[in-house]
């Protein structure tokens, strides 16, 4: 399974070296994780939900995880947009730490106390 094509593939690495991430090694599996990640975000299924085909579910988060607290992904849309690409928007708002008021999940009105 292919979430990137080979050009959009080269630029995304481009970034990854240009925002030059401290202690980053090349890893072999590093395109098939990023995709994993980036098919995660575009579905907005749950981490468990990625396609076996894509690697570990646990790895893609860890990865994004790490990436997201040392603030890599602003680095790498930073870049992006500064090389010439559409002005874009990255957010990712996850479902288990937003909460919907207890109305938004069907509870009924509640009673008035005497």
């Amino acid at each position: 399974m292919q979430v990137l094509t080979d050009a959009q593939w080269a630029k995304f690495e481009a970034a990854i070296e240009a925002v030059k991430i401290r202690g980053a090694r090349p890893r072999k599996q590093e395109r098939r994780t990023i995709e994993a990640i980036i098919w995660r975000l575009g579905n907005g299924a749950k981490w468990r939900s990625i396609p076996a085909e894509l690697g570990p579910w646990h790895h893609a988060y860890l990865g994004f995880r790490r990436w997201a607290v040392s603030g890599v992904w602003d680095r790498i849309m930073a870049h992006v947009v500064a090389e010439g690409e559409p002005k874009l928007a990255f957010a990712c708002i996850d479902g288990t730490i937003a909460r919907a008021h207890q109305k938004a999940a069907g509870a009924g009105p509640s009673k008035p106390t005497m």
